[in-house]
């Protein structure tokens, strides 16, 4: 079986100490455990300790795991976070994991907007999903343990939800012992981790005039005004501040042998470092679980979160980058038309609000002997509220013009019969259930956009949907003499959730798991070896919402963007082994996998699109933890590492087609199709890779994926006496990044501020260089200003020390920072971002939408 990988203090522990398992000073171990009575093996599985980071998204604490991508849409305050797991398995537009909490499937739709207009061809997702982080809604505090299933027999387990894999998280609970009164919280800053290097006022200003002599134009600044200018405007430092935040999370626990229960509430605060940016959340939470003589098991969960938002216009930063440093914060050039990045922060914004509830009941009753049924009910419900506002323009003046009401409800029933037993002396153990699931979502949306004086409503829009799907499943195991372990799933499951006359499918799943070293022939010290090869299908027909996209095909008209949708039938293949040695101080887990996938589209309106296209993704993972003591010091260590290649294959010439990407044949995801530069031509201008022989300006062709290929992982724990310390490093490889605003930061025509590699343009006294001359336009692809997003980050850090214990009770104080290092050339505020949300053909592209902050905090946690 897989073995359990806990998450102690801040992170995921390593083999902290299983050959030592009294010491008291271990904060976590590893384990393998009998198969729960859902028929689920376990994947790897982050078990978190107290305290732990508190304020790091919790997909980003995911990267511990070997072949696990998280990369946030942007800094933003509650941003979401596009997370890849094995690579990207699908085309979808929004091609995130399944999350599921406490068993049940939760946080499948997104709030999004029917449209928006940005720059560049790029559309921030901030801007289209107005969703928060769902998992905002559940406070760290609040999480006992999150599990990352990805392999072949894991995910079949999902059957039509699995294709992107699926991360399980289950709530904390009330344990047997006297009431235990928890305090948890901490304050602290955030400030910029990177700012733009852009041109002072006199560079500006200089460069302004050459570009004017270039075309004939009179000269803009005098010899006199530029020798009187100085830095002039740092718009950046107009619009970027110091920001604080605090979180506060009180919790109640305890009980009995009969009855547990756990009760926390949460609140958290934080001003963003963007002007006029801030979120605040407050959130709840109960359970309770009672015994009913020797068969009954009652339980009932309930959460309720608040989230309140307040999000400048996307361009705001962008404008600050743009603004030309001549131009005081005061000036106004254009009267009536000139609102500069400081007003536009200030005024032009989106105020939504969000609430969230989950609440389950479940009952477990034990038929017989090994025989369980079992029970759940789970509602979800999501309202977003939210008010646009806009700046002055023209003639209009400042104000709210728009507001949107979005309601979201899923019901979900879920029976189930279980099975599990051991015979003949344990040597034969049998496990099995038949279960069904059925959900409900329904959606209502009111979208209403107007202008910020009496002249009237401009656009209204209200929309109704309702679907319900019954998924059906059964799973069975046979394990013999703790040695060999078959287990097997079969689910039946639509095809098509937007059509219920299209036919069901069947998506089986199997592993075959060896436990060498209980084979009599083991005779080295004590440790453990297995084996095991699994196998199962998927499919993303199940992902209500998500699995289409929209796209303009080969050969298209440019304005028609066509709606695909992607049933996405899936099968993978994947081998492991897991060495446990030096009497299991070391562990090294070995995994390779193959996947197919089948991404045959069809139109929502029209026929079927009949070639065939596949998706195929192979890939490597290797995962070392070791325990160690040096004197005083014990010392966990994890290094975790994956490579991951995908290639599109498409049986016909079409291909899709997007702002900076095309999806080609042969080629991977996220290719970033444009120019080839090849230094500086005649007129010293940039000149452009020929590829057809027809001469300048060259041919377009793809120049590299925004998917990473590598992704590295280091996780270190240190305990001396009261002492503790942290720390979480990880880094992504082989991939690259568009960066839209420096398409016009790098260009050398003055029409923007520009960059700092402006200054190294060329001009008859510097004419050893690869910059252009004053004047030039860039593209909206090359290889001049798409940038290698290659990178090394130190995630976390954290030191605490326990300055009271008695018994139970204790107190801790801790320090920590994230976001403290990022090792990388990347010209843009942070090299692992993704403008456009988790669609796995547009990753690589950076917006500039919001800045990722460098957080310093200070803690404490209480336990009497």
């Amino acid at each position: 079986m897989t073995r359990f990988l806990s998450l102690g203090f801040l992170f995921l522990l390593p083999l902290a100490a299983q050959a030592q398992q009294t010491d008291a000073l271990s904060l976590g171990r590893i384990a393998v455990r009998p198969d729960s009575l859902r028929g689920v093996i376990q994947g790897e599985i982050l078990v978190f300790h107290r305290p732990f980071t508190p304020l790091l998204p919790l997909q980003e604490q995911l990267r511990q795991v070997a072949g696990v991508q998280a990369t946030p849409y942007s800094g933003a305050l509650g941003a979401q976070v596009a997370v890849r797991i094995r690579g990207a398995a699908s085309l979808s537009g929004n091609a995130q994991p399944l999350y599921v909490v406490d068993g049940v499937p939760v946080f499948q739709h997104t709030f999004q907007l029917s449209n928006s207009n940005s720059p560049g061809g790029i559309v921030p997702a901030e801007t289209m999903e107005l969703d928060t982080n769902p998992l905002l809604s559940i406070p760290s505090e609040d999480i006992e343990q999150v599990e990352i299933l990805k392999g072949g027999y894991e995910t079949a387990l999902y059957g039509s939800q699995g294709l992107n894999g699926v991360i399980r998280i289950t709530t904390r609970r009330g344990k047997a012992g006297k009431p235990r009164l928890t305090y948890a919280g901490y304050g602290g800053v955030q400030r910029t981790r990177y700012r733009y290097d852009l041109l002072d006022a006199r560079e500006y200003a200089t460069l302004h005039n050459e570009v004017s002599q270039r075309y004939g134009l009179p000269a803009k600044y005098s010899p006199a005004q530029v020798a009187a200018l100085g830095k002039g405007t740092d718009w950046q430092n107009e619009l970027l501040r110091t920001a604080a935040v605090h979180e506060h999370h009180l919790g109640l626990s305890g009980g009995t042998a009969t009855t547990r229960y756990y009760a926390a509430a949460d609140y958290l605060n934080q001003e963003g470092v963007v002007l006029n940016s801030r979120l605040r959340r407050y959130a709840v939470r109960a359970a309770l679980n009672q015994q009913i003589g020797q068969r009954l098991r009652l339980e009932a969960t309930g959460s309720f979160s608040q989230t309140e938002q307040r999000i400048p216009a996307y361009y705001a930063v962008a404008n600050a980058l743009f603004t030309p440093p001549t131009q005081s914060t005061t000036d106004n050039p254009d009267p009536g038309y000139y609102v500069n990045p400081v007003e536009v922060a200030r005024q032009a914004y989106q105020a939504p609000e969000q609430q969230r509830l989950l609440a389950q009941l479940g009952a477990r009753y034990e038929v017989a002997t090994g025989l369980i049924l079992d029970l759940r009910a789970n509602l979800e419900r999501a309202t977003l509220r939210s008010r646009s506002y806009r700046a002055a323009f023209g003639s209009f003046p400042p104000g709210q013009n728009g507001d949107l009401l979005f309601t979201y409800r899923q019901l979900v029933l879920n029976p189930a019969l279980r099975y599990a037993r051991s015979f003949g002396e344990q040597r034969h153990s049998v496990t099995a259930s038949l279960e069904a699931m059925r959900q409900a979502p329904e959606t209502t949306t009111a979208q209403r956009t107007y202008l910020p004086d009496p002249s009237g409503i401009l656009t209204t829009s209200t929309s109704t949907a309702q679907n319900s799907v019954t998924f059906y499943q059964l799973t069975a195991g046979y394990t013999f003499d703790e040695r060999y372990q078959i287990r097997g799933t079969l689910r039946r499951d639509p095809t098509n959730t937007f059509d219920a006359t299209k036919p069901w499918s069947w998506l089986p799943g199997a592993q075959v798991r060896w436990h060498a070293a209980k084979e009599n022939f083991w005779t080295s010290a004590p440790g453990k070896l297995d084996v095991w090869v699994g196998w199962g299908r998927t499919s993303g027909a199940g992902n209500f919402g998500r699995n289409h996209f929209l796209s303009m095909l080969s050969g298209g008209n440019p304005r028609q963007m066509i709606p695909l949708f992607l049933p996405e039938p899936s099968q993978q293949l994947d081998a492991g082994a897991e060495a446990g040695l030096l009497h299991n101080h070391l562990t090294v887990t070995a995994q390779a996998y193959s996947r197919q996938t089948n991404t045959t589209v069809s139109n929502f309106y029209l026929s079927s699109i009949t070639h065939d296209d596949y998706l195929r993704n192979t890939g490597l993972e290797l995962t070392v933890r070791g325990s160690w003591q040096a004197g005083k010091v014990h010392g966990s260590s994890q290094l975790a590492a994956a490579a991951n290649r995908n290639r599109f294959e498409t049986g016909d010439d079409i291909s899709y087609s997007f702002s900076h990407h095309r999806t080609l044949n042969h080629q991977p995801l996220s290719t970033f199709y444009g120019y080839r530069v090849q230094g500086l031509d005649a007129t010293h201008d940039l000149k452009y890779e020929d590829v057809n022989g027809r001469g300048n300006p060259g041919d377009q062709q793809p120049l590299g994926s925004g998917l990473p290929r590598q992704l590295l992982s280091f996780t270190q724990q240190l305990t001396m006496g009261r002492l503790e310390m942290q720390l979480q490093a990880d880094g992504m490889f082989g991939y690259q990044l568009q960066n839209s605003a420096l398409i016009y930061l790098d260009a050398t025509n003055s029409g923007t501020n520009a960059s700092g590699r402006v200054r190294q343009r060329w001009t008859p006294t510097h004419p050893d260089t690869d910059v252009p001359v004053a004047g030039t336009l860039l593209p909206r692809v090359s290889t001049y200003t798409l940038q290698s997003g290659n990178h090394g980050r130190l995630s976390a850090l954290t030191v605490s020390y326990k300055v009271w214990e008695k018994e139970a009770r204790n107190v801790r104080l801790w320090v920590g920072g994230q976001n403290l290092v990022v090792l990388t050339k990347y010209r843009g505020f942070d090299p692992n971002v993704s403008s456009a949300g988790s669609h796995n053909q547009q990753a690589g592209l950076d917006a500039g939408a919001y800045p990722t902050a460098r957080t310093i905090l200070l803690g404490v946690r209480a336990t009497l």
